[in-house]
């Protein structure tokens, strides 16, 4: 066997059918010439249906699918070890290489008896050079000058542009000291005496590092520059995590520490450490202001609306207002109505009309009763009190209308998970079909099984209702990131209540609709078990859960009044010696603790601060578990006070519970 190409993926089936569609035609001319190839791809537990298109429309690739995402090295190493080509090329799956790169690179290699690995020029998808082609190693002075923007200033000095190497032309063959692993040719004889990947990398570094490695044990690394491929840049990975940016830092850690010694690794440790601490302020910068910026718009528009109000209202009506005074309580009017529809869940994804119109409703209420409270002397108009309510409702649906259409709950196209066993999901799809609301959006659809089961095995009913089986429930969040999900419905025969509870802990923060369906199997009908008991419906909707949104919120407000009440009365608390209950209080104030939890330690069951009292004092442990499922799953503040008021009464201490 001539060559190896190894191909790990990760959720980027798109890109990885258009690469492997770019491989098949080079390895063609490759064969065509007289050699021969092999090409492995190692997925890294995809949900996005990439080992069923691989299977199903390049049958010549050996896949290995793996039970969880190992990272990049892991993968790599896991093909090289069993595949048998005399040279290896590591290459990323969203890239596209021409016909003739594998012969060309072949030939050039064989040129060249001391090459242990190669590099060829890369463009981005808009056909723009991409530098990391040829790199220099990260030297202290290198990385300052790479971090820092220095480079920039001097693109073709071999001092300040050492890192992209900008003294060699990007035309031309040269030697280099770092290749990139988005096309990485090497021989096996090389990496049988220098190893493999470095599995401490993650992802990131692991190919500087190797590269380095060649370097050390007497091989020569090569640009070539008489080919060259696509490289889409980053696609494995722009879908994950925020810190994607942090991971690539801390691989340049793992790398300063191995390679760099005495001040030399100080230095560049330092500068990483700097890099890590302002990529990190950014993100959390950029998160303030995304979570922020729409409420500051809005508080300034109803603000600015209610004082030309009363602008116009002083120069009809002839009365001269007090405007130092006048602006304080525009001001806490616009608070107030914001308040009001943040309490309402007027902020949380999808946002629905009724909920901001019930907030402003409140927030006005609220007005008006405060209002009749104050003295002659700082009412100003009721009239302008109410013309603001409108203003203020105006703002909020006319402006959202403008800066995000597509977050309302109606002109959401439903992008559906099923979680069900494949003898039931038919019945789910018809149950929910039955129940959906004429003139909504299509619905693109996926299902996961509940148990860990080889979704190869059911690829045959995959075509059923136009689902594709993505994987297990142990992907849920995986896959609600990576499609987009916005409704999730649960199959209560398939799952238990406690492992229901617990998927939806998983994905809480995602805005994702959750339903619990229950079918009779063979059967276009269904049932379910609500809060009350037995009724006929298809589906049920767990607004209340303790971990939605609004759930939170709701427990939270509660917890700070409670808490305040306490304060409030402390002298009576003192008096009594409930000295714990003060404490507690505090606790409570600083976010530390809450004062009503479950009433055991339970996996399925999602996580929550620590708490001062349980739900439940049963001695029965079937008792207990009911009741915090019936907590879980429809929480109201209501049941926290029953608690604190029986906890009163008994005199019970508080003990408190669980994690910070």
């Amino acid at each position: 066997m001539d060559l190896s190409i190894v191909i790990v993926n990760y959720n980027v089936e798109h890109f990885l059918a258009q690469c492997l569609a770019s491989v098949r035609k080079a390895t063609d001319v490759f064969e065509a010439a007289g050699f021969q190839a092999e090409v492995w791809v190692v997925d890294n537990r995809s949900v996005d249906g990439s080992c069923g298109m691989v299977r199903r429309d390049f049958p010549e690739v050996k896949l290995l699918a793996l039970e969880e995402n190992v990272g990049f090295s892991r993968g790599n190493n896991a093909a090289v070890r069993q595949s048998s080509g005399e040279w290896v090329l590591l290459l990323n799956p969203d890239t596209v290489i021409p016909e003739d790169a594998l012969v060309k690179t072949l030939a050039y290699a064989h040129a060249h008896p001391q090459l242990g690995g190669l590099g060829i020029p890369m463009v981005d998808g808009q056909g723009r050079y991409l530098p990391e082609s040829k790199r220099g190693l990260p030297s202290p002075w290198a990385s300052f000058c790479k971090i820092s923007g220095i480079y920039r200033l001097a693109p073709k000095s071999s001092r300040l542009n050492q890192y992209y190497q900008g003294h060699l032309s990007r035309d031309q063959d040269a030697q280099i000291e770092i290749l990139s692993g988005a096309f990485m040719w090497m021989r096996r004889k090389a990496l049988d005496q220098v190893g493999l990947l470095d599995e401490q990398y993650f992802m990131y570094g692991e190919d500087i590092d190797l590269s380095w490695r060649l370097l050390k044990g007497g091989w020569e690394n090569h640009y070539y520059a008489g080919t060259s491929i696509i490289h889409y840049k980053g696609e494995s990975t722009k879908k994950g995590s925020l810190n994607y940016v942090l991971v690539f830092y801390k691989a340049m850690l793992i790398f300063a520490r191995t390679h760099f010694e005495g001040s030399e690794g100080k230095v560049l440790l330092a500068l990483i450490q700097m890099a890590i601490y302002f990529r990190a302020a950014l993100a959390i910068f950029s998160r303030v202001v995304k979570k922020w910026a729409l409420p500051a718009m809005e508080l300034s528009l109803i603000f600015a609306g209610l004082v030309a109000l009363m602008q116009v209202y002083s120069v009809q009506s002839g009365i001269v207002y007090p405007w130092r005074s006048a602006t304080v309580a525009l001001a806490i009017y616009a608070l107030t109505w914001m308040t009001s529809v943040w309490l309402s869940g007027g902020y949380d994804q999808p946002w629905r009309g009724t909920r901001i119109l019930k907030g402003v409703a409140f927030g006005s209420l609220v007005l008006f009763a405060v209002y009749g409270l104050l003295p002659e002397s700082l009412r100003f108009s009721r009239a302008i009190l109410l013309a603001g309510s409108g203003i203020a409702l105006t703002v909020f649906m006319v402006f959202r209308k403008i800066v995000g259409g597509p977050n309302w709950k109606n002109q959401q196209a439903h992008r559906r998970l099923f979680v069900s066993g494949p003898e039931d999901i038919e019945y789910l799809v018809d149950l929910v079909d039955s129940v959906e609301l004429r003139g909504t959006a299509d619905s693109a659809m996926w299902a996961l099984l509940p148990d860990e089961v080889d979704p190869a095995i059911l690829a045959k009913k995959s075509g059923l209702n136009n689902i594709q089986w993505i994987g297990s429930a142990k992907d849920l969040d995986e896959a609600v990131r990576v499609h987009r999900i916005n409704e999730v419905v649960l199959s209560g025969h398939d799952l238990t209540a406690f492992s229901i509870i617990h998927l939806m802990s998983r994905v809480a923060d995602s805005r994702v609709q959750f339903r619990i369906a229950w079918s009779e199997t063979g059967k276009n009908k269904g049932h379910i078990m609500g809060s009350g008991g037995p009724e006929m419906a298809p589906i049920t909707e767990l607004y209340r859960a303790i971990q939605r949104p609004g759930s939170k919120r709701t427990k939270r407000l509660f917890d700070i009044i409670c808490s305040l009440v306490v304060m409030v009365t402390l002298p009576v608390w003192l008096l009594l010696a409930r000295f714990s209950w003060v404490q507690g209080a505090l606790e409570v104030l600083l976010g530390r603790a809450t004062w009503v939890g479950f009433s055991s330690e339970i996996k399925e069951l999602p996580g929550l601060k620590r708490h001062l009292f349980s739900c439940s004092e049963s001695t029965n442990s079937r008792v207990r578990q009911r009741i915090n499922l019936t907590y879980a799953r429809d929480y109201r503040w209501t049941k926290d006070l029953g608690v604190i008021q029986e906890a009163l009464i008994s005199r019970r201490a508080i003990h408190r519970h669980g994690n910070n």
